[in-house]
This record gives C-alpha cells, structure tokens and sequence, in this order.
C-alpha cells in the first residue's frame, strides 16, 4: 500500500533579488499580509472578500492570479493556472493592485458555480513585483553601490464545496502511527492533534493537516504504544463544524 505525507501549507515566500553589480549592499523591505488565508465557498457563500495591507514603507505592486489543483488527495498534485476569465469558474478582482505604505485594498473572488459531487480545489497567488530601486543618496561620491528588494508573498486556498458536502474520516490506530482516510466528498481539517500519557500529562503536539476527499494520510506517533497507553486527541473541523475524537 502507497502513503504519502503532505503537510498544509496556506503561505507560500516569494523572493525577489535585484542586484546592480556594485560593492556596498542596502536592503529594502516590501511586505504585505492578507486578512485571511483560507477561502471557503458554498451554496450560501459564492462572494468572498480579503483584505490586502502594506505593511512596508514603499508602494508596491501586486499580480493576481488563480490557479485549480486538481488530485489533492495526491502525492503530487497538479496545478493548472486559470488565465481566461471567460470560462474560469473562479474569478479575482482586480487582477492588479497599487498599494500605497500603511495602506489597504479589498479583493473580491468570486465563485461561479458549486461543484457537483465532490471539493473543487484553487489557489490564488498574489505576487508582488517591484520598478526601480532607490539607492542612499549619502554615500561617498564615485562610490559603487548595490540594492537588493525583498518581496513576500501569499498563496491564499479557495475551498469549493459540493451542496451536499460530507467529510468521514476512517481512522486507524497502530502502535506507532495514525491512519485517516477521507471516505467522504469534502476536505477535513485536523486542526490540531496532540498525544499524551493516559494521565493526560507529557503531551506532544503533532503537525495539523487538511485531508482531502478520497487521501489516506498518515501520522508518524511519537510515542509508541497503545491508544489506551499514549491517546491522541483529535480537532477537527469542517467548515464551521468542529469536533474533538481521542484515538
């Protein structure tokens, strides 16, 4: 039998360098944070808003883009950008944003229509990009200088739900490891998990993760022994459903 670890990821670095070929080196910092980083759509909910500040102390620049990952229940999932608003099912306004320092801008994502039987899967990645670099002025004349521009970014997740979304997780307990498999047709977040002694004392945080329909996920126990010897406790959530299970 084949498993695979894929760890949850919501925030993706991108980083860009200009370097102009000179000895002395300044740094500049553009930063942005996002209001949310998980988009969940639904029968009720097709119109999502997020927020986007700049945290830094020059304008900045921003592309949009969506993309679907298709097979996330994979170990390797594809990614297929969506660059023709005419037919994409998902689509982003604006597309480009001019942030000024201290400053905000809302971005709408629109869901076109709810998928039919099982979780649609998107991305959409905001990038920053950058024009000149402004250099110190108070340097030594004759004197070469060089500037590098560090740029973050976000990959937000969009979750497209099924109207009848249902999320089982069949769960398995060995001695040493922790199987969930999503028998359901919708993702289930294991927002937290935790193993203990049976006195609920020495207790181990393990890494959440989002269990996509039809994944069989895997969690390496760091106490090995019996469920009734080291439990493990078990938060999660769909949607705004949460429950709490010890294994």
């Amino acid at each position: 039998m084949f498993f695979h670890f894929r760890p949850i990821n919501s925030v993706v670095l991108f980083l860009f360098a200009l370097l102009a070929f000179l000895a002395t080196t300044s740094t500049v910092q553009a930063q942005i944070s996002v209001s949310k980083s998980v988009l969940e759509f639904n029968e009720d909910n097709l119109i999502q808003d997020l927020d986007v500040t700049n945290t830094g102390d020059f304008k900045i620049f921003l592309n949009l883009t969506v993309a679907q990952i298709r097979n996330p229940h994979t170990a390797n999932p594809e990614r297929v950008e969506l660059t023709d608003p005419r037919t994409s099912p998902v689509l982003v306004s604006p597309k480009q944003l001019l942030i000024p320092p201290g400053q905000r801008k809302r971005v709408r994502v629109i869901l076109r229509k709810l998928p039919k039987k099982v979780d649609n899967i998107y991305r959409l990645a905001i990038k920053p990009f950058t024009g000149d670099v402004q250099l110190d002025t108070d340097r030594p004349a004759n004197t070469k200088a060089s500037a590098i521009k560090i740029l973050l970014g976000y990959d937000i997740l969009l979750l497209a739900r099924p109207k009848d979304a249902v999320g089982k997780l069949a769960v398995k307990r060995t001695a040493d490891k922790l199987y969930f498999k999503n028998m359901g047709n919708t993702n289930v977040l294991l927002r937290r998990m935790r193993q203990c002694n049976a006195d609920g004392r020495d207790c181990v945080d393990l890494t959440p993760n989002r269990v996509y329909a039809g994944e069989l996920y895997k969690v390496d126990l760091p106490k090995k022994g019996s469920a009734k010897k080291y439990p493990v406790q078990v938060w999660q959530a769909i949607g705004l459903k949460n429950s709490k299970k010890t294994y």
